[in-house]
């Protein structure tokens, strides 16, 4: 790949219906909206998407994406981590963060998807690792959903072989959360079971919800208080055994530290498009590994396995189920919780006929 030259860009955005509508303390919607991206370069196609929950915002992404394009147009398609370095000098004006950086996460990931299919290689296989199998917990256990409807789905996935489970909770009354997790609990028996707050309490309904939730055994209690709330996250962590998991929408290894210095996690949990694609994202997991902490991917799982399978220090993957089936051309293959990274060249998974047919060439100039 190294000297091909990258002969055409295609963009697109495609809104994918969620199997169920989501709520959780910071979000509501019932489609995912994504920015999709395929290079083309020596007779391969590289395929990288970003994820938003709005169609204005994955419009937005589509028009970053058109913009960081150009810098790309024409260069060598194998030169994955100078275009990292190019794209992320070209965003500094208008900020490291938000918009842009998902858009180049979106051009980053086409670029090692292209570079590890001229490999012949798959892109786990390519960043060093080696085909391990590792452990995915089901989800989503919706905040919008009675919590009947919850047990019987944790049931469900434990009837499928998964052995964790992941519910959500940060609702106005933290009692009333209590209360669905006591229950969900006392159903699962021998179930992992994780809760994420989803940004949902202040940090006085974190400390006290957090220390009732204590005493149930719990595997992490996942974003307690607003992101910006490092302090807060450190005194909750602080304060309770049940180990804390965040970063998932922090951007990158600025982001990251001071989670990691304020001992505000003890597990980090990194997104691929507030990384910047694979390239920040291998950034954020050495960081961790540095400072002798586990991480378990944010979403992307078709990328984000390969990444998990790459790195040092991978505890579980995520995975949401429903969110992107439309999105490409097979499912994940998780089979009794777990999953292995596929074997194609490149990331493996494509984008479904009906995606890709979405996506225009932008013009060259």
């Amino acid at each position: 790949m190294s000297g091909a030259s990258i002969e055409s860009i295609r963009i697109g955005y495609v809104p994918v219906a969620m199997a169920r509508p989501m709520r959780t303390a910071m979000h509501e919607t019932t489609h995912t909206h994504n920015a999709l991206v395929e290079i083309h370069a020596q007779g391969l196609l590289g395929q990288g998407a970003s994820l938003t929950l709005s169609a204005g915002q994955a419009r937005a992404v589509c028009a970053a994406i058109e913009d960081l394009a150009v810098l790309l147009q024409g260069g060598d398609a194998g030169n994955v981590r100078g275009h990292w370095q190019r794209m992320w000098r070209h965003l500094n004006l208008t900020g490291q963060s938000g918009i842009g950086v998902l858009a180049l996460s979106a051009l980053d990931t086409a670029l090692w998807d292209l570079l590890a299919q001229s490999a012949g290689l798959p892109l786990y296989r390519l960043l060093g690792g080696s085909r391990v199998e590792l452990p995915v917990y089901a989800q989503p256990g919706w905040l919008s959903s009675p919590i009947e409807e919850v047990i019987d789905e944790a049931l469900a996935f434990r009837e499928q072989g998964y052995s964790h489970y992941k519910m959500r909770v940060g609702s106005k009354d933290w009692r009333a959360d209590l209360q669905r997790v006591e229950r969900v609990r006392e159903a699962t028996g021998t179930v992992a079971l994780l809760v994420d707050a989803n940004q949902g309490w202040s940090a006085v309904e974190a400390m006290a919800a957090c220390r009732a939730l204590d005493d149930l055994g719990l595997y992490w209690i996942e974003e307690p208080v607003d992101v910006s709330d490092v302090d807060g996250c450190s005194r909750v962590a602080a304060s309770i055994a049940t180990p804390v998991a965040a970063g998932e929408t922090v951007f990158g290894t600025a982001g990251m530290r001071p989670l990691i210095e304020r001992h505000a996690a003890s597990i980090l949990m990194p997104d691929l498009q507030h990384c910047g694609g694979p390239t920040g994202w291998l950034k954020v997991a050495t960081l961790a590994e540095i400072h002798g902490l586990p991480v378990s991917n944010h979403l992307f799982t078709q990328v984000s396995v390969h990444l998990m399978a790459a790195c040092a220090n991978p505890l579980i993957v995520e995975s949401m189920p429903g969110w992107w089936d439309e999105l490409f051309d097979r499912p994940l293959g998780i089979e009794n919780g777990r999953i292995r990274p596929p074997e194609e060249p490149g990331i493996g998974f494509r984008f479904s006929a009906a995606a890709s047919s979405r996506l225009a060439p932008i013009p060259k100039r």
